[in-house]
């Protein structure tokens, strides 16, 4: 069992999901009894997100219970989840959502929650396909407390929903310690439903596996692999594939302990409604039709599409395959499109028989096109990455376009030229991003919507000037065995502070414990070992996003 390390860091939040078990009092005597008013409840549903991440193909947890605080006495919580199967893997969670639980709680107002995993479940599987070793993770915490940034109300016989975002791309959800081993410092927060509840019905979930619990006259019951049930509504557009006659199906063909894979849509009401549904007798395949592109085979056409067990499946292009960006728009048919499309992209592929091998996709939906990595050039009109092997892409700014540094998206700004400025870098320094495509059906190109400025995560070194006056001087030895340093500066700010850590190895046991702006000056101090990720600023210098101190190694 792999240890937890103790932990006072504030950024180790918890994360869990609890199956609701709440009783009604009752009292008596002899002669007479006497029953309690039945609380007022609604329902709750809880989606997990996550933030893109290009350095692992594989981040495992399992979810063991999530709680709700209630905004008036913390004392008070409520339990929506709580199991031992929810095994989840974040990587596969940007631009779609885990549907998680909908659970009945009593009516009120919640204002945070509080999520658990079991540190024994996390598996971690970099890019390359390499599984660090079980006791190479150290799991600081099992638990986060979330704060709502805009409170849960839960109404009497209403419907709400909280989203809850995995920042896989903050350094400091997973550190690598001088030792080789890998910390894990979970950092989740709460994500704005966009348009309130309205905005649930432009959220695509994730598929879910599970099986048939029972079957109603326009609904059924489904059991998730999760252990928890959602009713699930139909209509004239669900779609049925019956996978043992390997034809189409109907909702007829669904019956009590058949398995199913389906994929749901929520109405504002909260209530959920299939959109398409794989059954079969015996249990189905371990695939899944949303996923990561790993890779464009233009030469064999075929589509490389990352699968739960973290190995890419080829899925064959042929020329009947159409393509669409968010279903409505269309960029072509055939073999030709895979011009338009790369690593990254999060796709839902749609094949013509889920039994077959290989797969052939019937249509491929592209959920969220995205390119990133280093920002190579960028003017008042459009911005380059580079990819030294694939070819640099450049791409034209929408109308609308921004730019913010990572977490910080309500600092936006939309000064084309503000950005160009930023775009510097020397040595290892080379400034990072990621960018959301959308397609423009008039060129028939991919346009920039945004830049997000990434931290760029600097290799192990020393802190070679003491913190004074808001900066720091940082040595490390850069990828051409050089001694590079640079000046950094930490805005002290309440809310703009950068994460500022210090992991300390005493006899063995490893602590994190968070180092506030009052110790900077007596901690942060030539000669200490340090790890120092930076974003940009439009002056050309440099601010810490994360400082971790490392002591005891």
């Amino acid at each position: 069992m792999r240890p937890v390390l103790r932990t006072f860091s504030v950024l180790a939040l918890p994360l869990g999901l609890t199956a609701l078990a709440l009783s009604v009092a009752c009292g008596g005597s002899s002669s007479a009894s006497s029953t309690a008013p039945a609380v007022p409840m609604g329902t709750a549903s809880i989606i997990l997100t996550d933030a893109p991440s290009d350095q692992w193909s594989a981040v495992e947890v399992v979810v063991t219970k999530v709680a709700f605080l209630n905004k008036a006495d913390h004392t008070k919580e409520v339990v929506a989840f709580q199991g031992a199967s929810a095994r989840i893997n974040l990587v596969d969670l940007d631009s779609v959502g885990e549907l998680l639980a909908s659970a009945q709680i009593p009516a009120g107002t919640y204002d945070a929650l509080r999520i658990t995993i079991d540190p024994a479940s996390v598996n971690l599987v970099k890019a390359d396909g390499t599984t660090v070793a079980a006791n190479q993770i150290h799991v600081l915490g099992s638990s986060v407390l979330v704060g709502l940034s805009t409170d849960l109300v839960v109404t009497a016989n209403g419907s709400n929903a909280v989203q809850l975002d995995f920042d896989l791309a903050h350094p400091l959800f997973l550190v690598q310690l001088p030792d080789g081993s890998w910390a894990m410092n979970l950092q989740v927060r709460h994500r704005p439903n966009a348009n309130g509840m309205m905005g649930m019905a432009q959220l695509m979930f994730r598929h879910r596996k599970g099986t048939i619990a029972s079957v109603g006259a326009s609904s059924f019951v489904f059991h998730t692999d999760s252990g928890n049930d959602l009713t699930v509504n139909v209509d004239a557009g669900s779609w049925f594939f019956d996978a043992d006659t390997r034809t189409l199906g109907s909702f007829a063909g669904l019956a009590a302990g058949k398995h199913a894979l389906i994929s749901l849509r929520m109405q504002s009401d909260g209530s959920l409604w299939a959109v398409r549904v794989w059954y079969s007798v015996n249990a189905l395949p371990t695939w899944t039709p949303e996923g990561h592109l790993y890779g464009v085979d233009r030469v064999n056409n075929r589509l490389l599409v990352s699968t739960s067990t973290g190995a890419p499946r080829a899925i064959t292009i042929d020329s009947d395959t159409t393509f669409t960006y968010r279903t409505s728009l269309s960029l072509g048919t055939g073999t030709a499109t895979l011009a338009n499309l790369w690593s990254g992209f999060k796709v839902q592929v749609q094949v013509k028989d889920p039994l077959a091998t290989p797969m052939h996709a019937q249509s491929v939906n592209i959920q969220r096109a995205v390119d990133g990595g280093q920002i190579s050039a960028a003017d008042a009109t459009q911005l380059t990455y580079a990819h030294p092997v694939a070819g640099d892409r450049s791409y034209a700014y929408t109308s609308s376009f921004s730019w913010w540094y990572v977490g910080l998206p309500g600092l936006a700004s939309t000064s084309t030229s503000a950005f160009a400025n930023a775009v510097t870098g020397a040595g290892d320094v080379r400034v990072q991003g990621v960018s959301d495509l959308v397609w423009n059906g008039g060129t028939g190109a991919w346009n920039a919507a945004n830049a997000i400025f990434l931290p760029v995560a600097l290799p192990q070194g020393t802190i070679s000037g003491s913190y004074s006056g808001g900066q720091l001087g940082f040595t490390f030895t850069n990828s051409t065995g050089a001694s590079q340093a640079i000046s950094v500066s930490l805005n002290p700010t309440t809310g703009l502070q950068p994460a500022v850590l210090e992991v300390a190895n005493q006899s063995g046991v490893v602590t994190v414990a968070p180092i506030p702006v009052t110790d900077w000056a007596a901690k942060l101090v030539s000669p200490a070992k340090a790890r120092v990720a930076v974003v940009p600023k439009p002056d050309g210098s440099f601010a810490a996003y994360a400082v971790v101190v490392f002591s005891g190694f």
